[in-house]
C-alpha cells in the first residue's frame, strides 16, 4: 500500500490531481505562498505543526504563488499567505495572513471536525430533536475518550439541565476550561445550574410568610429569591436578593450579588429585567 503523504508540493500541473481529486477523498488544505513573503515563513511552520498533530484529518499543499500565477488569479489569491481548505473539489473555507497558532487551530477544529467532534455534532443533533438519552449516552462515549471534550461538556450538561439533573450537571460544568466557562453561554449554563438544582424546594407560600414574620431573615430571602427564579418570576427574586444586599451585602460571602448577577447571565443583556435591575443593584452597591 503507497504511504500517504500529509505535506506535498503542487503546481499547476498537479493541482487538479493532488488538490480538486484527493479533496473528494480527505480536506486538503492549500497554502498560498512565496519564498519572499515573511508572513509565509511564520505562517508555515505553525501549519505543518498542525499537520503533524492533526495527521488524518487534512493533507496540507503548498503552492508557491510566484511560479503558479495562473492558480492564484483562479483562486483569487490577492495577498499572501493564503490558505484555502478545499472539500469535494470546492472551497470550503480560508482565510489570509499569518495568524496565531490557536487562531489557526480554531480554524481548523471548526472546518475539519475530529471524528469524535463529529460525534459530537451528531449527539447535539439529537438533542434538539428531544432525544436526551441517545444524546446523554454518545455525549457519554465522548468523554469517555476525551473527558476535557469542550463540545460534549456543553452537550452533556445541556442535556442533563434538560432531563431535570442539575446536580449531575454540576461536575461536568467543573472540568470546562476557564475561557469556556466564562464565556456568555458558559454563564448561562452555570446560572441554569445554580437555579435548578439545590435541595428540596420549600413551598413558597410558606417562604413567603417566613419572611413576612422575619423580615431579618436573610437566609430565608434568599431561599425564596431562589425559589421564585426557579419558578420564573424574576422580578419578585430579584427583589428579594436586592432587599439582602440592601440589609447585609457581606451575607453569606455576598451570595445576593452573586445571585443577582446570576440572574442577569439567565435572562441575557438584551432583557428588560437586566436594564431595569443592573442600575438598581449599583445604586445599592454604590450608595
Amino acid at each position: 500500500m503507497k504511504k500517504i503523504q500529509w505535506l506535498i508540493d503542487v503546481d499547476q500541473s498537479s493541482f487538479d490531481r493532488d488538490v480538486l481529486e484527493r479533496s473528494s477523498d480527505i480536506p486538503v488544505l492549500v497554502d498560498f505562498w512565496a519564498p519572499w513573503c515573511a508572513p509565509c515563513r511564520l505562517l508555515g511552520p505553525v501549519l505543518e505543526k498542525l499537520l503533524r498533530e492533526m495527521e488524518g484529518r487534512f493533507v496540507l499543499a503548498k503552492i508557491d504563488s510566484d511560479k503558479n500565477p495562473e492558480l492564484s488569479r483562479e483562486y483569487g489569491v490577492r495577498t499572501i499567505p493564503s490558505v484555502k481548505l478545499f472539500v469535494d473539489g470546492e472551497v470550503e473555507d480560508e482565510f489570509s495572513g499569518a495568524l496565531s497558532e490557536s487562531a489557526v487551530r480554531q480554524f481548523l477544529d471548526r472546518a475539519i471536525p475530529s471524528p469524535l467532534d463529529r460525534l459530537a455534532q451528531q449527539a447535539g443533533i439529537l438533542a434538539d430533536q428531544g432525544a436526551w438519552a441517545k444524546a446523554e449516552e454518545i455525549f457519554a462515549q465522548v468523554l469517555e475518550q476525551n473527558p476535557t471534550h469542550v463540545l460534549s461538556l456543553l452537550g452533556m450538561i445541556r442535556v442533563l439541565l434538560n432531563s431535570n439533573r442539575a446536580a449531575d450537571a454540576h461536575p461536568f460544568f467543573a472540568r470546562l476550561p476557564v475561557e469556556t466557562a466564562e464565556s456568555t453561554e458558559g454563564k448561562l449554563l452555570r446560572a441554569r445550574i445554580a437555579f435548578s438544582g439545590g435541595p428540596a424546594r420549600e413551598n413558597l407560600e410558606e417562604l413567603q410568610e417566613k419572611v413576612v414574620i422575619a423580615p431579618a431573615n436573610l437566609a430565608a430571602r434568599m431561599a425564596l429569591g431562589h425559589s421564585l427564579i426557579r419558578s420564573e418570576r424574576h422580578a419578585e427574586g430579584m427583589d428579594q436578593f436586592l432587599e439582602v444586599v440592601r440589609r447585609d451585602r457581606n451575607f453569606q460571602d455576598g451570595a445576593a450579588r452573586k445571585a443577582l448577577l446570576q440572574v442577569f447571565d439567565l435572562l441575557g443583556p438584551s432583557h428588560g429585567l437586566v436594564a431595569e435591575y443592573r442600575p438598581k443593584l449599583s445604586a445599592i452597591l454604590f450608595a
